[in-house]
């Protein structure tokens, strides 16, 4: 840990956070700003619902592959030198998209941005807990998820506004110097943090299989949007995948450092509580996906508009969260998890109320018990699996909650994208691309959307249930 006692040092230390703080507002605001403008992004650039998906997927399938290396190349490099890289990788990308000529090569940089992403994720908390003595991490930590927060909360808004105003280029250009302000703070005031000299191997080959496999499943889930999921190429896609799960679990169990930690599943709880964070994750993704093209194309709301519900939103999600913590305290983190999940069932079951005439606050309005839900979950969901794990592989039990989130949001974006595209077409009564589909066909199929996931999540609410019923107290 970094240890400086003098007065100096601790401005040194506050000033770090600052830098870490700022790098957690620009990753928020590009996630955020992003998630608002997919619709825009659609029409200005002239591309289709299943293509534009891959705005998103490409960036999530690459976070989810370079984040299990950014711990690595940290204890090989130092943490301020590849936070910084990652940083200045960020600005440089996000320029890149913003001035990308067509959809493709926006994808295509997107992948460049998570790269840079991925570090700031990664290594964000790892600095301020080696910054910060045990004592005030609690407290760090805590205004740094405010941030983040705070970023989730601005960044749609924000967006909105200056999207609507200037153009989809504009949320881009916008990244840009609010990553170079990011590494110029963490250049001036991050300590050195020298690396560890750490000897453990990076499991090269099971990040591969992640990221081919991945891929695989979300280029055949939106392809058999265009073509159909009988074509020969998408049913390949589906074969090919399953080989790369396979390949996957085979090289887990035989080398030395593993992604997947099969010992941990051994226990019941850990079991119980990865499989609903990976559920959750499918759900929750999936239709915060397919809400801004709903209010945008359905409801015919602005991309301001379509910001403001998604902010409210966000910054209700993170005021239930610490309330969620402290009813963990009280009745336990289980429970929790429980009344979470249940409050997501019916927050899905009103939103499936939703209808082409209800409006802004209308919609607004029924959104709100899924943050409710979301909010309760994560945290207590979280709490249990650490809770469960060996005190000697927390890190690994860390490690494989983000792996599971990742994984599930990746794949609830190309899932429920297919079956949303899908149920349009067949509301629509001809095949028919989302991003010019008869609103009513939209809506009758977002509502559809939300009573999958409710069915999905309340079968998920009783089998957690029925399975801890068997579990020993």
């Amino acid at each position: 840990m970094y240890k400086d006692d003098s007065s100096g040092g601790s401005v040194r230390k506050w000033a770090a956070l600052l830098a870490v703080i700022a790098g957690l507002l620009v990753h928020a605001l590009n996630h955020s700003i992003i998630q608002a403008a997919l619709p825009t992004l659609s029409q200005e650039l002239q591309t289709d619902f299943a293509t534009i998906q891959w705005v998103l997927l490409s960036f999530q399938i690459t976070l989810t592959v370079v984040i299990l290396s950014v711990g690595r190349l940290a204890d090989m490099f130092g943490k301020r030198r590849i936070y910084i890289a990652g940083l200045l990788c960020f600005a440089l990308s996000s320029l890149l998209c913003a001035l990308s000529p067509n959809v493709y090569f926006l994808i295509g940089f997107r992948v460049l941005q998570s790269t840079g992403a991925a570090v700031v994720t990664v290594l964000s908390l790892a600095i301020v807990s080696e910054v910060f003595p045990d004592e005030e991490k609690g407290r760090v930590l805590g205004i740094s998820a405010g941030a983040n927060s705070f970023g989730h909360f601005v960044g749609p808004t924000l967006g909105g506004y200056l999207i609507g105003e200037f153009g989809w280029r504009v949320g881009f250009f916008l990244l840009v110097p609010c990553g170079l302000l990011a590494a110029l703070l963490a250049a001036r005031y991050i300590p050195a943090l020298l690396p560890t000299g750490t000897t453990q191997q990076f499991d090269l080959w099971g990040a591969a299989l992640i990221g081919a496999t991945m891929f695989a499943f979300s280029l055949g889930l939106t392809y058999g949007q265009q073509v159909g999921f009988v074509h020969t190429y998408v049913l390949l896609l589906f074969i090919a995948s399953a080989i790369g799960v396979a390949a996957f679990f085979w090289v887990e169990r035989r080398v030395a450092h593993p992604v997947l930690d099969f010992a941990l599943f051994r226990n019941r709880p850990f079991s119980l509580h990865i499989a609903l964070a990976g559920l959750a994750a499918i759900a929750t993704s999936g239709v915060t996906f397919l809400m801004p093209f709903f209010m945008q194309f359905a409801l015919g709301l602005t991309i301001l508009q379509v910001g403001f519900v998604m902010a409210i939103v966000s910054i209700e999600i993170a005021l239930v969260a610490p309330a969620a913590g402290y009813l963990a305290d009280r009745i336990g983190a289980h429970r929790v998890t429980l009344l979470g999940l249940a409050a997501l069932v019916i927050g899905f079951l009103t939103a499936s109320t939703s209808y082409q005439d209800i409006g802004q606050m209308g919609f607004l309005v029924r959104m709100l018990p899924m943050g409710v839900g979301i909010g309760l979950f994560m945290s207590p969901n979280s709490t249990v699996i650490m809770a469960v794990a060996p005190r000697a592989r927390l890190g690994v039990a860390s490690g494989m909650i983000g792996l599971t989130r990742m994984m599930g949001q990746t794949a609830g974006i190309a899932l429920l994208g297919a079956v949303f595209a899908s149920n349009v077409a067949r509301y629509a009564g001809m095949p028919v691309d989302v991003t010019q589909a008869p609103p009513l066909a939209i809506s009758q199929a977002f509502r559809l959307q939300f009573l999958i996931v409710t069915v999905v999540i309340g079968a998920t609410l009783l089998w957690s249930l029925k399975t801890r019923q068997k579990q020993p107290a």
